[in-house]
């Protein structure tokens, strides 16, 4: 049975394959790049919510227990099919460089045997006023619970907690030397390695679950404002995907990973980007009106305007008594009525 992927995610193994091969030393291993390959395909499953792809994989190759992120990349026949695929696009051939990703990901595709797809179209599409309503919601949540220096002290609570009393002086002095958000080693103080080692485990796992938490509130906001401008859409934020992960649980895990950035205002257009792309939200950008034109009307920068001879065209300049014009056919300056002082 062909396990089917969805064609629009065939650009982010694009954007994975042209990641390690810029990082690729010319001549390294095929069994070094399949791995990587294997352990980036499982990233782009989870954090577009494919967990139906990973679980056909699991069935398609047995044994292979795909909860964990190693396992594609440790099973020898998958890593062997790869390492196959590879060997025949060859690499350091000097061949154009920008067709080299689409065909490492042709490589993975061809390798797990995948059959890429084209998806219905399920979109909703909602306007731009309940878009700026849900980002306030979201920041609403996001601006008091993440600010400086509560997102350090909350953290540093539940990492205390995690952590086994016998290295709480090691923490202390740890903790000491965490940044304003308690998200990084400002200084590296000297402690045992074991110690070293647990504290930073206790603070990890306290970061994933703050943030987890925080970011789950604040999508419970986000959810109430889209109930109130459609059911349908804010019942999508809590229903799978494709097999069982739903989107805010998929919103949840991108927050959590160590690149996205913790910071109030970014995690607010990250979170708003995941629930659109998973729930299948379109914004509809207001309609901009256009003024006819007219030399004896005021217009100012931006403003679109239908002209009976160049037809419609956006203002780029004003000067004056004149405004530069860019038309289909190219820029015009026309006469209008300088705005008063």
């Amino acid at each position: 049975m062909p396990v089917e992927f969805p064609k629009r995610q065939v650009v982010a193994l694009q954007e994975l394959a042209g990641r390690l091969l810029d990082s690729r030393r010319p001549g390294g291993e095929l069994e070094r790049i399949a791995r990587d390959l294997l352990h980036g395909f499982f990233d782009v499953c989870a954090h577009a919510g494919l967990d139906r792809v990973l679980v056909e994989l699991a069935q398609a190759f047995p044994p292979l227990e795909i909860s964990e992120r190693s396992a594609l990349a440790d099973h020898e026949l998958v890593s062997a099919a790869l390492v196959a695929q590879l060997g025949t696009i060859k690499l350091d051939d000097g061949g154009p460089r920008n067709a080299k990703p689409r065909q490492v990901a042709a490589c993975v595709v061809a390798a797990l045997g995948l059959t890429v797809v084209a998806e219905p179209d399920r979109t909703i599409s909602l306007g731009d006023d309940v878009r700026s309503e849900v980002a306030a919601a979201l920041a609403g949540v996001l601006d008091v619970e993440l600010a400086v220096p509560q997102i350090r002290e909350t953290i540093i609570a539940e990492a205390r907690a995690r952590c086994d009393e016998s290295f709480h002086g090691a923490f202390a002095k740890i903790a000491a030397q965490l940044d304003e958000r308690g998200l990084q080693l400002v200084k590296h103080p000297k402690v045992p390695i074991d110690a070293l080692h647990a504290v930073q485990r206790a603070l990890f796992e306290a970061r994933n679950a703050v943030v987890a938490r925080v970011v789950g509130l604040a999508i419970d906001r986000a959810q109430e404002v889209l109930g109130r401008a459609d059911p349908d859409a804010a019942a999508r934020i809590d229903l799978p995907i494709t097999l069982r992960s739903t989107p805010r649980e998929v919103a949840i895990l991108r927050a959590c990973d160590a690149r996205a950035s913790k910071v109030p205002a970014k995690l607010v257009q990250s979170l708003l980007e995941s629930l659109s792309e998973l729930a299948r939200i379109a914004w509809r950008i207001p309609a901009q009106p256009v003024h006819p034109y007219a030399a004896s009307r005021t217009f100012a920068v931006g403003d679109l305007i239908d002209h009976p001879k160049f037809g419609r065209g956006t203002v780029v300049a004003r000067v004056a008594q004149r405004i530069d014009v860019e038309f289909p056919d190219g820029k015009h300056t026309l006469a209008h009525v300088a705005p008063r002082p």
